[in-house]
């Protein structure tokens, strides 16, 4: 018998395939290494490696067989592939090559999280068949014997490492290792595909129109940037309800559109006579060399469509087209609206369309008489389906100037001068011809702003505080053939701090004196507050509805504070009577927010004819808001929102959130009580459960 042994410092040596054509070498590197000749058997103990092209394993101890050209590990062993995939096993039977062999006790882990374990596995190349197996994208426990928060087992698993498809035989969910899901059959895409097409995490749901139901989302990768994910609801009480959502990234921009189709039964038509309801929504980006062009969509086959779907509960549809680009100090912006009312019937002044409008913008680089001044020209046509269509021609120039003094006064001025050309659309013996044809070509009309303010500052060893009166003149003059343009539309007024120091288009502004203090204070970084008070004080003889805030004489007097101390946060803004007497209305919001817990609660109050929805009666409102961190995976948001006035809720919802390193389950639970049309109040429940790297 011929035998060499070495048994000293670290040893090296080359094993070649003797089979014909040369295989990959493989380089067997260990503390001792002994050579039998006669049999060919090669054995290596301490810190063993043998490395094969990007393949290196790692064992204590091995023997290869120079005649059979395999590596027998007795014991535990490792096995790197590249930088995605490493497997480790109890023992193993491998070929120099380190690409094919058997393992017993198996586990491979990849960078992607995803973890897979066998009692008996073979290696064949790409090919890993693995027999009594596991797979799961959860992290190991700190038992090895414990069973993650949920994980796939069936009898045999096939792992193809190349083309990434992990394809199941009989496997089975299992949470916390209780069996809660069965299929004949399962595959899914490998742990290092970003997306593929395949059936996506099913969701479930009830509520009172559907009953119980369950989406079942397919997505369809069709190209690397686009792709299509088509969802069907199964319910007990509706036909099937079709969601389709298109995505696409060209190279210019991107967009997205999603689509709804449905087939109501009976008891779901009440609001509509269609046989088959549809809804469209999208928006997108795109540059097109130095343009911009966006657009954003929502087309319904009938008013309550979105509401009814609980898709959105906007009581105006609007979709636009927008194109808009800037040409050195110049700025062009093209636009056309489609708008269309959900709750409210239409009317003669409602308008359908507006197409086109076109804005151009100029900003002077120098100075104009001391002050900064941008020319606005603009073309709109509004189209109304009930009445009369109109075209204007604008022109805006707006002129600012500031200048602070020596003795820290501020003072700025701003004038706003506009030109309007009308042309109407009215049909012979129409009565709104006789007063369109009474108005001017050109109507005018300017407002200026004087302002004053005179900010004072005291500097403590602990606070920081700020004082500021302002005093503000705007002076306002309109053509009054303003009033003769059919539906024309007024700017909507609302008091607060700043549209009280805010202009608004000349045709809708008044002649008036502003006056106001703000005071801030900051101590140290505890605390810090803001208090403003305000009033305006008309000085023409134009009418204010009452809801704006303004008068005819004195406007309501206007206050807004704020708190911030810590967690905790207050602010409140709210109107009185022009002398100070009584409340009109008031917003306060309350809010408590540490690093894992936050509570707030709104309070709203209206008095009536306040808002253009509670004429008669008071308005008062409440929303209690909860978010608790409980644990670092599971959440809770809740919120409540009740009508004080009437003593009736108004919408109730509830979200329990568990998310780790693999796994995000949601519960939503919410409740409507509102009636609007033939939607009655309605309960649903939406449970979503996600596997981490399967169905994603």
């Amino acid at each position: 018998m011929s035998k060499r042994a070495a048994s000293w410092g670290f040893i090296s040596l080359i094993i070649f395939s003797v089979n014909g054509a040369r295989a990959e070498p493989a380089t067997l590197d260990a503390q001792q290494i002994s050579v039998d000749d006669e049999s060919g058997i090669v054995s290596a103990t301490g810190n063993v490696e043998a490395q094969a092209g990007s393949r290196l394993l790692k064992a204590q101890a091995l023997t290869y067989d120079r005649n059979k050209e395999q590596l027998t590990i007795p014991g535990a062993l490792t096995l790197i592939d590249g930088a995605n995939e490493t497997i480790t096993a109890e023992s193993g039977l491998i070929d120099n090559a380190l690409e094919k062999g058997r393992f017993d006790g198996l586990r491979l882990t990849t960078t992607d999280s995803g973890r897979l374990r066998a009692e008996k596995a073979e290696r064949l190349g790409s090919l890993l068949d693995l027999e009594d197996a596991i797979y799961t994208s959860c992290p190991e426990c700190d038992n090895p014997h414990d069973a993650p928060l949920w994980q796939i087992r069936a009898g045999n698993i096939t792992y193809d490492r190349v083309a990434q498809n992990v394809v199941y035989a009989h496997p089975r969910l299992e949470v916390y290792g209780l069996p809660v899901f069965y299929l004949p059959y399962m595959a899914h895409a490998g742990p290092e595909i970003d997306k593929r097409s395949g059936f996506l995490t099913p969701g479930f749901a009830s509520s009172s129109d559907f009953g119980t139901a369950i989406d079942i989302p397919y997505f369809f990768n069709l190209a690397p940037n686009y792709d299509v994910t088509l969802t069907p609801r199964l319910s007990e009480k509706q036909e099937p309800f079709l969601t389709a959502a298109w995505r696409h990234l060209p190279a210019n921009g991107s967009y997205r559109l999603t689509g709804y189709l449905h087939r109501p039964k009976d008891d779901l038509t009440g609001d509509t006579q269609n046989e088959v309801r549809a809804g469209l929504m999208g928006d997108g980006n795109f540059n097109l060399g130095d343009w911009r062009l966006a657009f954003n969509l929502q087309e319904t086959s009938d008013d309550l469509f979105f509401r009814r779907y609980k898709i959105t509960n906007s009581s105006r549809l609007t979709s636009n087209l927008e194109a808009s680009r800037n040409f050195g100090r110049h700025y062009i912006r093209l636009e056309g609206f489609r708008f269309r009312e959900t709750l409210n019937q239409e009317t003669a002044a409602t308008v359908g369309d507006i197409l086109p409008a076109l804005t151009h913008q100029y900003g002077f680089a120098q100075p104009v008489l001391g002050g900064n001044l941008r020319v606005t020209n603009s073309l709109t046509h509004k189209i109304r389906a009930l009445d009369i269509d109109e075209t204007r021609i604008s022109s805006v120039l707006d002129w600012s100037w500031r200048h602070t003094t020596q003795g820290g006064f501020v003072l700025s001025a701003d004038n706003r001068l506009t030109l309007d050309a009308y042309d109407f659309a009215v049909e012979a013996g129409d009565p709104l011809a006789a007063d369109s044809d009474q108005i001017d070509d050109v109507l005018s009309a300017n407002s200026a702003a004087f302002t004053l303010a005179y900010p004072l500052q005291r500097m403590g060893a602990n606070d920081r505080q700020t004082l500021t009166p302002k005093l503000q003149l705007v002076l306002a003059d309109a053509a009054d053939d303003y009033g003769d343009v059919p539906h024309i539309g007024a700017t909507t007024r609302n008091l607060t701090r700043s549209q009280l120091f805010q202009p608004l288009t000349p045709k809708d502004e008044a002649s008036r004196v502003n006056f106001g203090i703000d005071h801030t204070l900051q101590f140290k970084s505890r605390l810090s507050t803001r208090f403003f008070i305000g009033q305006s004080y008309n000085l023409s003889d134009k009418s204010f509805t009452p809801q704006s805030g303004f008068g005819d004489d004195g406007s309501a007097i206007l206050t807004e504070a704020a708190l911030y101390a810590g967690p905790l946060s207050l602010s409140q803004q709210a109107r009185f009577s022009d002398d100070g007497e009584y409340l009109l209305r008031s917003d306060s919001t309350m809010a408590l927010a540490y690093s894992s817990f936050n509570i707030g609660l709104d309070h709203s109050f209206y008095e009536a004819g306040q808002t253009t929805s509670n004429a008669d009666t008071p308005l008062e409102e409440a929303t209690a808001r909860l978010g608790w961190q409980m644990t670092r995976k599971w959440r809770l948001d809740a919120d409540l929102r009740e009508n004080l006035e009437s003593k009736e809720r108004v919408r109730a919802n509830a979200a329990f959130t568990y998310e780790d390193e693999c796994t995000l389950v949601s519960i939503k639970l919410g409740r409507d009580y509102s009636r609007v049309g033939s939607i009655e109040p309605d309960t649903s429940i939406n449970l979503s459960f996600t596997l981490k790297t399967i169905a994603n």
